[in-house]
């Protein structure tokens, strides 16, 4: 295999260089291309279409990536990448992740980690529950208490239609601050399950509500959440390692900016 490989990047080499005019910088016209990099461009390929390439595919594959470099040599001597704020943008970023050194943490660390970080943990209180909405425009307190007295007697009701519907399950702390408000949130905490109550407020108007099901929120134990500590450390350290360098090397810079400026 890897001999055949050699045989057609001779012969993607001669078809796509030899006439090409060398009138530019010598470093620049002078393409290699290393075993490891058609070896690696081979198995992605392999990975993708499930099978090897046959000789054909091979040329083709080597032709690609020859056709690639001169093109971006090409941009190079016509400074393309110059003020392009989105070829700056990844070249920045490229640094970024060379400055993230491989880290691996010991278990003090992770463990300092989540004692320090505990609250973003907290898995909130869930509550299932059904409700009937009565819209502040009209006659809300009125209808939601009369209401109250005809479905706690098993009378059928006419109430106001509510865009996420009357039957919600394991909404979180978080889902009922966002679509009901903090008020709504606060209210269903004090209310007994199994039986309906209120009228409670929200930002939209009155409801009644009959919780059947509630979920005490809870902290978890480092190992039920080891996997998301552990990436939420390396992220950490990683944007830590890049704050570090940048504050080593910005004294070995001078930033103007044109006082001409304007803003307006």
């Amino acid at each position: 295999m890897k001999s055949r490989i050699g045989l057609f990047i001779l012969i993607g080499l001669f078809l796509y260089i030899v006439d090409y005019r060398f009138s530019y910088d010598e470093n620049l016209n002078q393409i290699i291309i290393p075993d490891d990099e058609i070896l690696g461009l081979i198995d992605t390929w392999r990975d993708q279409v499930g099978r090897d390439p046959s000789d054909e595919e091979i040329v083709r594959i080597i032709n690609n990536l020859v056709n690639e470099e001169i093109l971006y040599r090409e941009a190079l001597k016509l400074e393309l990448d110059k003020n392009d704020r989105i070829i700056k943008r990844r070249l920045a970023q490229k640094v970024e992740f060379l400055k993230q050194d491989d880290i691996q943490p010991s278990p003090a660390d992770l463990e300092n980690f989540y004692v320090e970080n505990k609250s973003k943990y907290i898995v909130e209180d869930l509550f299932t529950f059904s409700h009937h909405f009565f819209s502040e425009q009209d006659n809300s307190d009125i209808r939601a208490k009369e209401s109250l007295i005809k479905i706690s007697n098993g009378f059928a009701l006419d109430s106001d239609p509510f865009i996420l519907g009357n039957d919600l399950n394991l909404m979180s702390k978080s889902d009922l601050q966002k679509n009901f408000g903090n008020s709504f949130y606060e209210s269903l905490t004090l209310i007994n399950e199994n039986q309906w109550s209120g009228p409670i407020s929200s930002d939209y108007g009155l409801h009644i509500v009959f919780i059947k099901k509630k979920i005490d929120g809870y902290i978890p134990r480092l190992n039920q959440i080891y996997q998301k500590v552990y990436s939420d450390y390396l992220i950490m350290k990683r944007r830590e390692n890049v704050k570090n360098f940048l504050d080593e090397i910005k004294q070995e810079y001078e930033v103007i900016i044109n006082p001409d400026l304007s803003f307006n």
